[in-house]
């Protein structure tokens, strides 16, 4: 969000925040700490509406003197992302795999998905193009 704002692109600075907010409203109960940093990011857009937030929580001073929240580098770095597995250049799976996965592994995971052996449906290949960890492109002979 620091680098939309600091772009002037507001209104998708704003559209993370929305995604923020449906996914805390799916929650039974949100952490105290979570809507404080929601209110505190919602200040630079909406400083009323935030302002009477901030003293719902319970705070008797202003937000205009709470530090604005920084993200932890940690949580930051993905553990899984979806690989796209196609097949004559269209796509058949998705499997999800860890950021760092080898060329190989990646390979050998894809041919052994459903899709991909459904769509071959015995076939042999030609050439399997792999970009990891994002896509793997099957052609078959």
């Amino acid at each position: 969000m620091h680098e939309d704002v600091a772009a002037l692109r507001f209104n998708t600075a704003i559209a993370k925040l929305i995604v923020l907010n449906n996914h805390l409203t799916k929650l039974d109960a949100v952490p105290r700490q979570t809507a404080e940093m929601l209110v505190l990011a919602l200040a630079p857009f909406a400083p009323h509406v935030a302002e009477e937030l901030w003293d719902k929580l319970g705070h008797a001073d202003s937000l205009v003197y709470a530090d604005f929240p920084v993200a932890d580098p940690r949580y930051l770095v993905a553990d899984e992302v979806t690989c796209v597995v196609q097949v004559q250049g269209k796509v058949r799976d998705k499997i999800q795999v860890p950021p760092d996965i080898t060329e190989e592994a990646l390979r050998d995971l894809a041919l052994a998905s459903e899709g991909a052996r459904r769509a071959l449906d015995g076939r042999g290949i030609r050439t399997v193009i792999v970009r990891a960890p994002k896509l793997v492109n099957i052609v078959p002979a």
